[in-house]
């Protein structure tokens, strides 16, 4: 695979061409390649004369390096595990398919055991028949200090950072400022921030809804839920289809966004390979 130092338009068309394939599953990297983000982080690819046969991207989140990739065939996927075993990496996060990530442990010999994510997409149709009513206020995170406080605190504890180094790497000022420059949603209940989520993965017909959290004190009295149909109501705005993921063991939400109109799509996985 070759690395990516500048996207030519030519060569966006064609990336793009093989992601949109299969939009719902690559809908951060499509966002990252449609928007010419400065910021893209690693792109390699693999391609012959017609087309582009396999994509990987790494990309630090600030916890992690997150890694996305796609292909067209075996050979591709052969090429995206020699590659990552050729990267000098601390802690790589994997995000695919569970049978594509799978396939890649096998590739680079790792005997983990995966546990799977459920991806969602939202039935419109379901989800409007169900006539929900809201008590809560939605709105954009500012960078006045009240908000940038609130988002440091929700950041840390939704990410279940611990040591002092994982708290600095990921609610430092410069990251929570990106944060909320790039959208952070906090859900107010009678003037005091409950909960915060965000949208990732922005493509022609997708919105993924990411980083649902609420504050402890609100937990199960309904604000997960108001929280998740207000994000809903943004996208259906902006005429996306909403989707999110879940883990396979997180019960109480998948049944949730199943009563919310989520249907299961296939399952996914994040998974760390640590070196």
């Amino acid at each position: 695979m070759r690395k990516v130092n500048i996207i030519t338009e030519r060569l966006r068309k064609k990336i793009l061409e093989l992601l949109y394939k299969d939009e719902m599953y690559n809908s951060i990297l499509i966002e990252l390649i449609q928007s010419s983000n400065s910021e893209l982080g690693d792109l390699y690819i693999s391609e012959n004369e017609k087309e582009i046969t396999a994509i990987l991207h790494v990309k630090n989140d600030g916890n992690s390096d997150l890694t996305n990739f796609a292909y067209t065939s075996k050979l591709g996927l052969n090429d995206i595990g020699c590659k990552i075993k050729e990267i000098k990496y601390n802690k790589i996060l994997l995000a695919g398919k569970l049978k594509d990530v799978q396939a890649l442990f096998e590739i680079l010999e790792f005997k983990n055991t995966i546990s799977p994510d459920i991806f969602y997409r939202l039935n419109i149709k379901k989800y409007q028949d169900i006539n929900m009513k809201f008590n809560c206020k939605i709105r954009l995170a500012t960078s006045n200090e009240e908000d940038i406080d609130k988002v440091k605190s929700f950041t840390t504890l939704f990410l279940e950072a611990k040591t002092e180094e994982e708290i600095e790497s990921i609610s430092n000022n410069e990251k929570i400022l990106e944060k909320i420059n790039n959208g952070i949603y906090l859900l107010d209940f009678k003037n005091n921030s409950v909960g915060m989520s965000r949208f990732i993965g922005r493509t022609n017909n997708f919105l993924e809804i990411t980083s649902v959290y609420i504050q402890d004190p609100y937990r199960h009295k309904g604000f997960g839920r108001e929280l998740v149909a207000q994000m809903i109501e943004i996208a259906i705005k902006e005429d996306k289809i909403p989707m999110l993921a879940t883990s396979h063991d997180n019960i109480s939400a998948m049944k949730l966004y199943e009563k919310m109109g989520f249907e299961k799509q296939e399952e996914y996985a994040y998974e760390f390979l640590i070196q």
